[in-house]
């Protein structure tokens, strides 16, 4: 802060206090993906929002998880159309079966 007296300028500095940076130690450092597992025959994917609107194959083969049974362990949608959803920062968890996504690998590996 600086401060004018008569001709004469004050500079006022305060000291910064250094932040505390945890390390974490365990084996997966923690994230704001995090998701619940998936039930038997599926695998959870965090799809962004705005694609869900514009492609209809992707809408038929993914089901988007509530947040019924979750809500206090993960981020839940509070507005708009996904209300009520598993999401966080523009994304949606949804739900693919397994054996569709060996058939699109076996198609793009040839």
């Amino acid at each position: 802060m600086k401060i004018n007296l008569f001709n004469y300028t004050i500079s006022i500095f305060k000291k910064k206090k250094k932040k505390k940076y945890t390390i974490y130690t365990g084996r997966t450092p923690p994230s704001s993906l995090d998701m619940p597992t998936a039930p038997s025959g599926y695998i959870y994917r965090w799809i962004r929002a705005e694609t869900l609107s514009t492609l209809n194959k992707l809408r038929s083969s993914y089901k988007l998880v509530k947040a019924n049974k979750y809500r206090n362990k993960f981020p839940v949608i509070d507005k708009g159309r996904f209300k009520g959803f598993i999401g966080v920062g523009g994304l949606v968890l949804a739900t693919i079966p397994k054996n569709r996504i060996e058939v699109r690998r076996e198609y793009l590996n040839g």
